[in-house]
């Protein structure tokens, strides 16, 4: 509807037509009175004409803005995105430090449980079905959690108390008795427990023969550490156990570390000790004994160069081309592996500077008795195994052929899946510590190694095969071993075959 309004001009005629009127009423000369009226007209109208239009005095149209739920989200989102590109860019730093400064204040405004440690977080709120707890005063108190105290150990370890924990180390340590690191007694009337209280439950034994030949040491005492690659270990027995579980299940040391609540480094420490003594304790004798035994042989290639200052050795090297698919050397960062496998027993892995035949053939008369039966694909380097007197057999890859059945029963004898099938745990394996340098592949091949053969074990028998590796690590060997892994000589533990 259009509105319409009177202009002041307008509103002044009216009044003098108003009073004109009301003289001309008051007044006898009639003719008189319309002079007048005729003189006031012509002053209001002809001398000074009056506006009685105005647009301004209307209001536009579209100016009032109706509620518009839609438009108006979408004029907000205009806006902000407007407002956002206009913003300077925020760097890693300050974004790291604007959530260490939301951490501190969750903090602050953070509640104490039952068993006195702070819980991270905002407090929960409780629901409306009546969870929380009614107080005094009609006030909801929060509904605490009954494994709360559970929640704070770390698993099973917490559950026992040390002394029992370290029983269990030492039977491992000591299966058939106390035994002097020193001399080699074992007579219960020459070695007798000392102190059965030190370090909560290891324990300390005097040995009376190494006492009497005046040893220059602790005088004839030891402990079931002593002698070992865990000699001066400083961690509890509880943290101990959790890092060789860990390790037992090929995990990384950093989720180890936040596992057992220590330093990344003290995890990656004990990982190096561990795969050093699996290295050491590595067998060297054949797998495949006799003609009745059959062996596969294949080689597989892991892409590991140079890290930082690994082994002593410095990083002085173009860029690594990526996406590299053809076989590799040592100084290509595409180092073979060379996989020898016993069907129906264990595996043998060798990181290889090259697969030549000069580098694998005193591998293979190593390992694989003569008249054994040697399954490979159609590589030229194992051309040699029917001359050398091995029951040689070959599937042609390249032609499509990967099992092949020599005496028509209807059962494919002829391959070499097994060793291929091996290749797909090892390299989700290596994968899982994010980049291995070169140096050092051989222990982790090692390690892979070692719980390949034991796949069939449970994770506790896994456990005390680590464990029992480590103590069975020779003493001669343990101050060398211990040597290398401190420093950067570790790569002389583990040099690369051939």
């Amino acid at each position: 509807m259009t509105r319409y309004a009177l202009s002041p001009n307008l509103m002044t005629l009216l009044m003098v037509v108003v009073i004109l009127v009301f003289m001309v009423w008051r007044s006898d000369n009639v003719s008189q009175s319309c002079v007048q009226i005729a003189q006031s007209w012509n002053k209001a109208v002809l001398v000074a004409p009056m506006l009685l239009w105005n647009e301004r005095l209307v209001s536009r149209r579209g100016v009032r803005q109706r509620f518009n739920p839609r438009r108006n989200a979408e004029r907000r989102v205009r806006r902000y995105v407007s407002w956002k590109r206009r913003q300077p860019k925020v760097s890693r730093a300050v974004r790291r430090r604007c959530r260490e400064q939301v951490v501190r204040a969750l903090l602050q405004t953070s509640i104490t449980n039952p068993t006195g440690q702070l819980k991270l977080g905002r407090p929960q709120s409780q629901s409306k079905g009546g969870v929380g707890k009614r107080g005094i005063g009609g006030v909801t108190e929060p509904q605490t959690d009954p494994l709360a105290e559970l929640r704070q150990q770390r698993g099973w370890v917490d559950q026992m108390s040390e002394s029992e924990l370290w029983a269990i180390l030492v039977r491992i340590r000591w299966p058939h008795g106390p035994v002097c690191p020193h001399c080699g007694e074992h007579d219960e009337e020459y070695v007798r427990l000392l102190k059965a209280d030190y370090r909560n439950g290891l324990g300390r034994w005097h040995c009376q023969v190494c006492a009497e030949a005046g040893d220059p040491g602790e005088g004839g005492t030891f402990t079931p550490l002593t002698g070992t690659l865990l000699a001066g270990t400083k961690l509890d027995i509880r943290t101990l156990w959790l890092l060789v579980e860990t390790f037992a299940d090929s995990q990384a040391s950093v989720k180890a570390s936040k596992e057992a609540g220590v330093n990344r480094h003290t995890a990656d420490r004990t990982f190096r000790l561990l795969r050093a003594a699996i290295y050491q304790a590595r067998s060297t004798e054949p797998i495949v004994l006799g003609p009745q035994d059959v062996a596969e042989c294949d080689e597989v290639y892991i892409t590991a160069g140079l890290k930082g200052g690994a082994g002593g050795l410095t990083l002085e090297r173009e860029a690594r081309k990526r996406g590299l698919k053809r076989r590799g050397t040592w100084d290509s960062d595409r180092l073979p592996v060379f996989g020898l496998l016993c069907r129906g027993g264990e595996v043998r892995l060798f990181v290889l500077p090259n697969v030549q035949t000069a580098t694998i053939r005193p591998i293979i008369e190593q390992m694989v008795e003569q008249g054994a039966k040697v399954y490979t694909d159609g590589y030229c380097i194992y051309h040699f195994l029917s001359q050398a007197g091995y029951q040689h057999q070959v599937v042609n890859h390249s032609a499509g052929e990967y099992a092949r059945d020599l005496d028509g029963d209807g059962h494919y004898e002829v391959h070499c899946n097994t060793m291929e099938c091996t290749w797909s745990w090892l390299r989700p394996m290596i994968r899982t510590y994010r980049g291995v340098s070169k140096v050092y592949l051989p222990l982790y091949v090692a390690q892979f190694e070692f719980f390949f053969n034991r796949r069939h074990h449970n994770h506790w028998n896994r456990t005390l095969d680590v464990l029992q590796t480590v103590f069975s690590v020779e003493g001669s060997q343990v101050a060398d071993l211990l040597t290398k892994v401190e420093g950067t000589a570790l790569a002389q533990i583990c040099p690369v075959a051939g």
